[in-house]
This record gives C-alpha cells, structure tokens and sequence, in this order.
C-alpha cells in the first residue's frame, strides 16, 4: 500500500482533472506507472460436429487457463508513451482432451515467457515481443493474443457518458497479423473508496485467419465476436477488471493428421483483474 502514500498527491491531482462537468477523461498512467499483478483467466469450450449419428451427442472439448503475472513499467518517454514488461509468475493449465504430461509441459512452456510491449496513454500496444521463450510457436503467442483481445483502447479525448467510440488493434502472428475491431462505450462513472471508476462496455469483432506456418490452422467461416464489460480505474490510469465472452465457428486442418474438422463452434471466456 506504499504506492498509495507515495502518489497520493499525484493521485489527486490526476482525480481533479478526470472530468469536467459531465464529459470524462479515460487514460493509461504511462509515466509512474506502480508495478501491477494480472490475474488473468481464460476458459475455452469447443463444440465439434456430431460424429454419433446414433446418439447424436457433439464431442466437446474444454480448456481453463490461469495466469499470473507482473507488470512493470520499464521506460517512460517523452511522447507519453511507455516501454513495460509483463512476466508470468505461474501459471495452471487443463484440458479434458489431453494428458497431464501435455499441459504440465505447456505450463513450464508459457511460464518462460516474458513480454514488453510499448503502450501509449490510450492504451495502443505496440511492438509486442516474446523475451527468453524457449517455445516461440502457436502457444507462446496465445498470452499475447489473450490480453490484446481484452485490452482497452480509449478514445483519446474527453467523453460524456452514453457515448461510443471505434478503434482496432492489429494482434501479432506467426505469418499474419489478426485486425481486431474494437466499439466501446462510455455507461457509467462513480466513486469507490474514493477511486474513480469508469464502466466501460466492449464489443469486439474479428475473423480468424489460417496461419500458413503451423501444422494446426484455424480458419473462421464469418467474424468471431464478443461482448464484454471493463472496469476503469480512473483515478491512477489503470485496468482494474475486465471481463470478456466471445463466440464463432472455426474450420481446423490438422496437416500433419490428414483431418480437418470443418464447423467447431466455440465459445471463450475471458477474466482479467488486476491489483497494486
């Protein structure tokens, strides 16, 4: 709780200027940014077609991620951006579809990985890069593409409540990049334990495409889609909890197998919170 006492002048300062009569400034602290822990939770269920014309009961398959990491700011520069590294602490992964030496390795895999990505006060990230990963395959990029799905953007100049604004962020492949479109809207703002807060709604949209690299590709039919809601410390610029569902249909070719399964609907869940 130092970070608390040792801002709190600042904290002030930032609090007196976050709104003006009824429009609202939302942004990103980037210059004296506290380190932050990220609990982050991701469950996944996937829908495969009916195979048993008898029953005629889909096969299903689940997968639950948890992660916990540390967010540190590493360089703040003049423009208002800033240079973070984000290090997972551990991480516990299942799937009822796989052996327990299969996720225990995917676990000592995705826990090696360490990130730094440059964030302007809006929330754009830029130049998102794995450091010391011994995997830098479909799985390593999985925690990337998770937080940038969930990660806001905001909208760079004072906002009333009601009101919406676009962005889009490109997420990182292998051999493509995913555009994510991203609506948001402003729906309420008040105060907790003298923190403001800001609700802000998300709909995100996106297609899937096929990583031509990979033994494994996906391909969406039409747009992935999602909703989700994120509470906004306004008061220190931080994320303080978002939580995300998003759903489509997927067509999977396993090149290696010879098999492709044409329409797997899926449905993700996505929780992120975060503390000082």
């Amino acid at each position: 709780m130092n970070f608390f006492k040792f801002f709190a002048s600042a904290s002030a300062l930032f609090a007196l200027c976050a709104c003006d009569g009824n429009e609202f400034v939302l942004t990103f602290n980037t210059q004296n940014a506290p380190q932050q822990t990220y609990f982050l939770e991701s469950s996944l269920n996937a829908i495969l077609p009916t195979t048993d014309s008898v029953s005629g009961t889909p096969e299903a398959m689940n997968t639950h991620l948890s992660v916990r990491a540390t967010n540190s700011l590493l360089t703040a520069y003049d423009d208002g951006s800033a240079k973070f590294q984000l290090k997972i602490d551990s991480v516990d992964y299942k799937s009822d579809k796989r052996t327990v030496e299969e996720f225990s390795s995917m676990e000592r895999y995705m826990s090696t990985e360490h990130f730094q990505f440059k964030m302007a006060k809006d929330g754009d990230i830029r130049d998102a890069v794995i450091e010391d990963s011994v995997m830098l395959g479909t799985e390593a990029l999985d925690l990337i593409r998770i937080f940038l799905k969930v990660q806001p953007l905001l909208p760079g100049k004072p906002v009333k409540l009601g009101e919406t604004w676009d962005r889009q962020v490109e997420i990182p492949g292998t051999s493509k990049k995913t555009v994510v479109y991203k609506s948001f809207t402003l729906e309420d703002h008040y105060v907790h334990d003298g923190v403001q807060m800001a609700k802000i709604g998300m709909n995100i949209k996106y297609k899937e495409l096929a990583d031509s690299t990979s033994d494994l590709r996906m391909e969406s039919k039409g747009f992935i889609v999602g909703t989700g809601t994120i509470l906004f410390d306004m008061t220190h610029g931080a994320i303080s909890n978002v939580k995300m569902e998003l759903t489509g249909d997927l067509s999977v070719n396993d090149i290696v197998a010879d098999n492709v399964i044409p329409d797997m609907h899926v449905i993700q869940k996505i929780k992120l919170r975060s503390e000082f």
